[in-house]
């Protein structure tokens, strides 16, 4: 593992510097590393996902731990010290450009390269974590029902704001739409804090280390994602509102009458807000509006 000298060391061969539109934050606390490698627990044939490889400090781990690792990087300048350092690994593969196609779509190039099951290891850039911790597991529901990568297992560095909302419980203040998904198609481990001076340049708020191991059979209850989805923005957009009323907004997906009916038969009290209702209740309520025409 790197030291913080060398990570320095290596950015200023290169002329580079950590770019804070990428959102740069280099961890360098190698007993941190070691806790995030030992969560991911790997075993020498599988492939890993890496989003933000920076100078490969968690890489050169990685790839002494797994058969294949993918990293996707969106710095050219850090593709190019990537390639001089690690080209000459025969199970390293770089993706120079974004993981995400879009703000929901976890982009081709990488899907394919990793194709058709992987685990994703990564101290993510903060601006993404959300968005593509959700995506992986849609994906990996969707591996259930058709041709899909499967995301066996991810095991991530984010925010700690953003580590409490993954595994938030109903009726929190960070209890929201990414809970839910991650209450229905995974089991959420929460790691250790990482402090802010854990990483260089130093950000302003703590990370945490969280773990989410895929449940084929918990995911399978589920009919529609999508649905499910739809549900979720839509109640969520208006979250101090009793969920009868979300129907009621223009852009619902679904009609007044029809989701009274489905909370009917989702045992949902219609006075209760988004934040009061539980993973398995919005489970019935995407359920019954998948069976409804």
């Amino acid at each position: 593992m790197q030291t913080l000298a060398e990570i320095r060391e290596l950015l200023d061969q290169a002329g580079m510097h950590p770019r804070k539109q990428f959102g740069q934050c280099f961890l360098f606390d190698k007993n941190l590393l070691g806790k995030l490698l030992e969560l991911a627990d790997l075993s020498g044939d599988q492939t890993v996902l890496e989003v933000g490889p920076g100078t490969g400090t968690l890489t050169e781990e990685l790839l002494d731990r797994a058969g294949r690792v993918v990293a996707a990087e969106i710095d050219r300048d850090l593709c190019r010290l990537l390639r001089r350092r690690l080209g000459g690994r025969d199970n390293f593969h770089l993706i120079e450009g974004d993981v995400l196609a879009g703000k929901h779509a976890i982009a081709p190039k990488v899907l394919a390269a990793v194709d058709p099951r992987a685990n994703l290891v990564s101290n993510l850039p903060y601006n993404i974590a959300t968005p593509l911790v959700a995506e992986c597991l849609l994906c990996s529901w969707r591996s259930l029902h058709a041709p899909e990568t499967r995301f066996e297992r991810l095991v991530v560095t984010v925010q700690q704001e953003v580590a409490e909302r993954f595994a938030a419980p109903p009726g929190s203040g960070a209890y929201g739409p990414i809970s839910v998904l991650a209450a229905l198609l995974a089991t959420v481990t929460a790691g250790p804090i990482v402090p802010a001076t854990s990483f260089w340049p130093r950000p302003k708020v703590a990370s945490r280390i969280v773990r989410f191991d895929f449940d084929p059979a918990r995911a399978a209850a589920l009919r529609s994602a999508d649905v499910l989805q739809q549900v979720l923005t839509m109640v969520f957009g208006q979250r101090r509102k009793q969920i009868h009323s979300a129907a009621r907004r223009r852009d619902g997906f679904v009609d007044a009458d029809r989701f009274s009916g489905a909370l009917a038969e989702a045992g949902v009290d219609p006075a209760s807000r988004p934040e009061e209702i539980t993973p398995e209740q919005y489970l019935r309520l995407a359920n019954a509006l998948s069976d409804r025409p």
